[in-house]
């Protein structure tokens, strides 16, 4: 019986360890509760461009499978432009441009997701790019949002 009682004692140390000396009348949060005056992160149904990925291959759920920031000149460039939150109307445009900064291509899409999404926007060019350095620029209802600047080699 005295072994027991050593035990729950024992083990009544090292809860009153673990709890760092404090009850929750002094720190004045329930266990698991956000302290007073945080805000719990909640989520938010607000729509924003996540993520923006280019590459050589494009797959399901317009991924991007084949990630890279290098290109041969015959082949086709795709970016995928991921979104989350709500948007009744949202319009996702495409700049590519060359390193002389001229404009190769623009191209929107008119969404409204209701949630994750992705978007694809592809360029190519039957008798090759030029080699050099070029970019994209993608635009959320005209403001920038995101960009990436890849290169043409042999």
């Amino acid at each position: 019986m005295q072994h027991v009682v050593r035990i729950l004692l024992a083990a009544a140390v090292v809860v009153a360890a673990g709890c760092g000396g404090r009850d929750e009348a002094e720190s004045g949060t329930a266990a698991g509760a956000a302290p007073a005056g945080s805000t719990a992160a909640a989520p938010s149904n607000e729509f924003k461009v996540a993520n923006v990925m280019i590459g050589k291959r494009i797959g399901a759920n317009n991924l991007i499978t084949e990630p890279t920031f290098q290109f041969a000149p015959p082949d086709t460039i795709y970016v995928s432009v991921g979104t989350t939150g709500k948007s009744d109307s949202t319009a996702i445009t495409a700049v590519w441009h060359f390193q002389t900064g001229q404009t190769v291509d623009s191209s929107t899409q008119a969404i409204s997701p209701d949630g994750p999404e992705n978007t694809e926007f592809h360029v190519s060019r039957p008798k090759g790019w030029p080699m050099g350095t070029y970019n994209v620029i993608i635009y959320a209802d005209g403001d920038s949002v995101d960009g990436k600047t890849f290169a043409v080699k042999k």
